[in-house]
């Protein structure tokens, strides 16, 4: 039934003027618009009319606008999606004229997109994806502020279904601390002895007394063979009074159950067993050395290899106050690339940098006839070899260990997939890291992802995106913008809530960022390469000096440019030459600038100076561009184009530029993090950011960093000048941007947090898994795959005939 919610949703005063907007949007023709497209019509709406300030920012109309995401023509109406908040939509008919407004449904909603560009393509409506069903038995976030903590929520729920329903729950919790085992032998308890949770009880207070009369720091293998007895085996702790301790808060939990008690009990036993880790990363150059800056290749590099440092020094210590003699073991699990150039990609096992018991493996990618692929490849055109290299895999990794892994840890969309291969095989508990998106990445992609299709093959990888999102027993991103956004726009992960790939399929509930598998760890900085500048007890002069001859003065056939003036202030930024980290538009920012240009010099590492060299076609375009830009803007001698730098070298680099007051920038369009946000800013340069996506969680603005709207190059470079006349004006202010940016790192942005936290939530997540979620999860699985086979397979197999 059409009802008229006008006066509902726009001011009664205001109402002749949304009609005229309604008019005016209409007249700008037929488009499909996002967000950022309809401020900017309203804006010219506001300049043609001649609207005051107050009125772009206040009114009735800029409130309705701003949180529209998506509006575009059907007939002689406009169909409206708007963020009404987190997850929370409604969908509209507005009429051209302003007359009436409907109210329509998600299906309606997703229909009329199909056939906009049905319009174009003729083709027919394909069937809907909907995962919402499988969550309808399970506990859910109610309140949207628990979003991105679901380590807590499931926390409290399982607490409270310990004190409500004892009899059911003690005894699941019994049953999950019975598959404790390592190498055949029994953890914790001997279930010959203590066979239910009553006789657990009481053998519990038995070993209370015993251990009372030890002293707190006598080792546990001491009083092992008395508890042994009553049924008690290796695992409470390596000392009596850490084994006192564990086994009370277990006494306590039987008896007053609490979320922080269960936290605290499940973080410090080692059932799960966190042992052997896998994690996975099949795209790029995974490597120690010489890989950075090439395709495919950069943070996520970083941050595993600094991710697997910090935790198996966590794990190794958490196994030890157990009271277990076991060494963790972790595997990275890549690509091996025959044709590795000067890298290392080509060794099927190397011995991770700084490390006891951690590999890089690689295992070959092959083709449908099983010959290796010896060229590297496109993330976007890899889709074929997954399957067969997840199969490879279960036997390489199997051998690797000398058993199954415990943990499997996927990362970008197609490590995700192999994950999710690999958890069902091996029954382990999987986590998923996306790093990145891809799909509000790219303008449209997933309504015009036949457009795109050859060069990026998104109905795969969304696919794949929402399979492993469904099949991962936790999630971990690094902000929580990544999954709600902010409260205007759609985050990262929210926007796979519903989506249309007309000609395709719509996914009427692709992911649900209500269930508690998502949670937010944000991860942080390796603390012996990347420190202050002015720590130099730490810095070696050596290295200090062979780097400045890089930077400023080393003539090279691998770098463009020689400075006319080396001693004006740095600005300094270093990314793949990627269109989305927006490279080109640092150097169009620069050009624009004489303010830039007569008081710095710019600094880029992007990859090769060399056409040739590029792998890509995007690469390709982005280094022609910078070309173009560099020429037409006139600016040889006062830019320099370096190539990639060893990961060792660049907390030094870091430095030198801190040395010369200079800024760290970071153009991207988009940043879902910012590992080089935080490496900048604990070396102490004052960092600039966009400011969509994370790094609204990491700077705030104006305090310890800047945020910039990097959108168009003008506003990098008004941001740039505004710091530069700071400085000018007030001689200390440089020093007090780089003092808060160092505490800003120190204080929030921690491996060790992440190690304990990862590590938490992959014990709490596996008794989730073992003890409630598999009750539906023959369903499931049976679900996905089927999306798996016709979705995903058949695509993929399609790309290589």
């Amino acid at each position: 039934m059409k009802t008229n919610l006008i006066e509902s949703l726009i001011d009664s005063a205001d109402v002749s003027t949304f009609r005229e907007f309604l008019a005016f949007t209409c007249s700008r023709g037929k488009g499909l618009y996002l967000r950022n497209d309809i401020i900017q019509i309203l804006r010219d709406f506001c300049r043609r009319e001649e609207k005051p300030d107050e009125f772009l920012e206040s009114s009735s109309i800029s409130r309705f606008i701003r949180k529209v995401q998506v509006l575009f023509p059907c007939e002689d109406h406009l169909v409206v999606m708007r963020r009404q908040e987190v997850a929370r939509y409604r969908f509209f008919l507005i009429r051209n004229d302003g007359g009436y407004i409907e109210e329509i449904t998600l299906s309606d909603f997703l229909d009329l997109q199909n056939s906009f560009v049905f319009l174009e393509t003729g083709r027919e409506k394909h069937p809907d994806i909907d995962f919402g069903p499988f969550y309808r038995s399970g506990p859910s976030i109610r309140d949207r502020r628990s979003i991105g903590n679901g380590i807590k929520f499931l926390s409290r729920y399982l607490s409270s279904q310990l004190f409500s329903n004892p009899g059911e729950w003690n005894q699941a919790f019994f049953e999950f601390i019975k598959r404790g085992r390592t190498g055949g032998k029994a953890l914790m308890i001997n279930d010959s002895i203590i066979g239910t949770f009553e006789v657990l009880i009481e053998k519990l207070e038995k070993a209370l007394d015993h251990l009372s009369a030890a002293a707190e720091e006598t080792p546990y293998d001491q009083v092992q063979a008395a508890l042994a007895r009553e049924g008690f085996e290796a695992g409470w702790g390596d000392t009596a009074g850490r084994a006192r301790e564990t086994m009370q808060m277990l006494l306590d939990l039987a008896q007053e159950p609490s979320d922080e008690l269960l936290e605290r009990f499940v973080s410090r036993v080692p059932i799960p067993l966190i042992l052997r880790v896998a994690i996975i990363s099949p795209h790029g150059w995974f490597g120690q050395t010489n890989t950075l800056g090439k395709p495919d290749t950069g943070g996520q590099v970083i941050y595993i290899l600094d991710q697997v440092r910090v935790l198996e020094r966590y794990l190794r210590g958490l196994i030890r106050s157990a009271g277990l003699d076991l060494e963790p073991k972790i595997i990275v699990l890549t690509r091996l690339l025959p044709e590795a150039g000067d890298t290392t990609c080509d060794q099927r096992l190397e011995k991770i940098f700084n490390t006891d018991n951690s590999w890089i493996l690689r295992v070959p990618f092959r083709d449908r006839n099983q010959n290796m692929k010896k060229e590297w490849v496109s993330r976007f055109q890899i889709w074929p070899y997954l399957e067969r290299f997840a199969e490879e895999s279960i036997h390489e990794l199997t051998g690797a260990f000398q058993g199954d892994p415990d943990l499997i840890i996927g990362n970008y969309s197609d490590g995700n997939l192999v994950s999710s291969h690999l958890a069902d095989h091996f029954g382990a508990i999987q986590c998923t890291i996306a790093h990145a998106l891809e799909k509000p990445k790219y303008h449209l992609s997933d309504v015009y992802w036949q457009a795109k299709e050859s060069d990026y093959n998104f109905s795969i990888q969304f696919t794949s995106d929402i399979l492993s999102m469904n099949k991962s027993d936790f999630i971990i991103t690094s902000t929580l913008q990544e999954i709600v956004g902010t409260e205007e726009t759609m985050g990262q992960y929210e926007s796979y809530q519903f989506f249309t790939m007309p000609g395709l399929y719509q996914a009427v509930s692709g992911v649900n960022i209500f269930d508690p598998k998502f949670n937010v760890i944000s991860p942080g900085v390796d603390q012996d390469l990347y420190f202050p500048y002015f720590e130099e007890g730490k810095r070696t002069l050596n290295t200090r000096k062979r780097l400045d001859q890089f930077l400023f003065r080393e003539v090279s056939d691998d770098i463009f440019g020689e400075l006319e003036d080396p001693d004006k202030r740095p600005l300094f930024s270093m990314a793949r030459f990627d269109k989305i980290k927006n490279i080109t538009g640092l150097i169009e920012a620069f050009g624009m600038s004489r303010k830039l240009q007569e008081t710095c010099n710019l600094f880029f590492a992007a990859g090769s100076i060399h056409l040739e060299n590029a792998t890509d076609r995007e690469e390709r375009a982005e280094i022609e561009k910078a070309g173009e830009l560099i020429e037409r803007y006139g600016l040889s001698g006062r830019i320099r184009w370096l190539p990639s730098i060893n990961k060792l070298d660049t907390g030094e680099v870091y430095r030198i530029v801190a040395d010369r007051g200079g800024m760290f920038v970071q153009p991207a369009l988009f940043e879902a993090f910012g590992l080089t946000i935080l490496e900048a800013m604990v070396s102490g340069l004052p960092t600039f950011a966009p400011r969509f996506g994370g790094p609204l969680e990491i700077i705030e603005h104006g305090v310890n960093g800047f945020l910039m709207d990097t959108s168009e190059p003008g506003n990098i470079a008004a941001a740039l000048e505004a710091f530069v006349d700071d400085c000018s004006e007030n001689s200390g202010h440089w020093q007090e941007i780089s003092e808060a940016g160092i505490r800003r790192v120190h204080e929030s942005f921690n491996w060790d947090r992440y190690s304990e936290k990862l590590v938490n939530l992959a014990k709490l997540y596996g008794f989730w898994r073992h003890t409630v979620s598999n009750r539906g999860r023959e369903a499931l699985d049976a679900y996905c795959e089927l999306i798996n086979h016709f979705l995903i397979r058949e695509r993929a197999e399609k790309l290589e005939r």
